[in-house]
């Protein structure tokens, strides 16, 4: 039986290696989760003209929407700079002609918009039952207390960050974007009023087509500083350090007194429901992989992660 030979990297995939190629628009993303990553991706696939929302159906990866595919590099149709050949990662690396993008997001944000996917909303995500143990729900006579269950996890965070580190999630800005390495001709932030619809006009211009900035995988509304108070935001200035001191975020001023956020009955039924859903989905999408047989199998795992191109039904071709 043949072995399959290991993937080598470039000593420049090694810094960015998950990062994403428009070929067509000449456009080298770095992508950081939970930093506008979806709707950036959905921008560049469209100019690009390499967005297959039709294959959406065929896919077995357990998305909890159809705006959260474009992460399946099937769907957006974008190339991952690890695969391509030395010479075109040198010219995407050096040359005028290309962007090399970049986006930042106050950490504060960042990491409450990851909580309350991965941890809150419990979204697919690698973390181990150790990690879960360490921040199960607070509640307050049944009632998911949203704020102190967001305190727990940035505590349990600091405590053991090895624990859910595995989770990109989870990790700082800096590791993503390596602009000790990479010399960006676009790194904003998408926080900031007015910089999304900034860069999605640049694209526009330079894709000529009408690129919309859209805003996907919005979460429950809640903001950072609703559930913030002074000990969780040291804390979290303290696990990112780094992104502070290296990109000059705002250390900003919460309360002394941890704030109050109470699901309703309602809302906490409807998170509890919405957390059934997403685990049914995973329970789904392993069946389906299952039942098809192991050759099948293989090929649409090779398919999901972008190793393979899916087999497209004749009328959508």
């Amino acid at each position: 039986m043949f072995k399959k030979k290991p993937y080598i990297y470039t000593e420049k995939a090694l810094f960015v290696g998950d990062s994403l190629v428009a070929p067509n628009i000449k456009v080298h993303f770095m992508p950081t989760t939970k930093v506008a990553c979806s709707s950036i991706k959905m921008m560049l696939a469209e100019a690009n003209g390499s967005y297959k929302p039709e294959l959406i159906r065929y896919l077995q990866t357990p998305n909890i929407s159809e705006a959260q595919t474009i992460h399946n590099i099937a769907i957006s149709g974008l190339d991952l700079f690890r695969k391509k050949p030395a010479a075109e990662q040198d010219e995407m690396w050096e040359s005028p002609d290309w962007w090399r993008v970049g986006a930042l997001r106050s950490p504060y944000a960042r990491l409450y918009s990851s909580f309350e996917n991965r941890i809150l909303m419990q979204a697919p995500s690698p973390l181990s039952p150790e990690a879960w143990a360490l921040c199960q729900d607070v509640r307050v006579d049944g009632l998911i207390d949203i704020a102190a269950t967001f305190r727990r996890f940035v505590h349990a965070l600091r405590g053991r960050p090895d624990l859910f580190f595995v989770d990109d999630h989870f990790t700082g800005q800096f590791g993503k974007l390596r602009d000790d390495h990479v010399r960006y001709t676009h790194l904003f932030r998408v926080d900031k009023p007015g910089e999304m619809d900034s860069f999605a006009r640049q694209v526009s211009e330079r894709s000529g087509k009408e690129i919309v900035a859209k805003r996907l995988n919005e979460g429950l509304g809640i903001k950072y500083y609703h559930v913030m108070d002074a000990e969780t935001a040291e804390m979290i200035e303290e696990i990112f350090v780094d992104d502070f001191n290296r990109y000059g975020f705002e250390r900003e001023v919460f309360p002394t007194t941890p704030p109050e956020l109470v699901a309703s009955p309602r809302e906490t039924r409807a998170i509890e429901y919405a957390r059934d859903m997403t685990l049914r989905l995973r329970q789904l999408s392993l069946l389906a992989r299952d039942r098809r047989g192991w050759k099948y199998g293989t090929a649409q795992i090779l398919t999901d992660l972008g190793l393979r191109k899916p087999k497209i039904p004749p009328n959508l071709r």
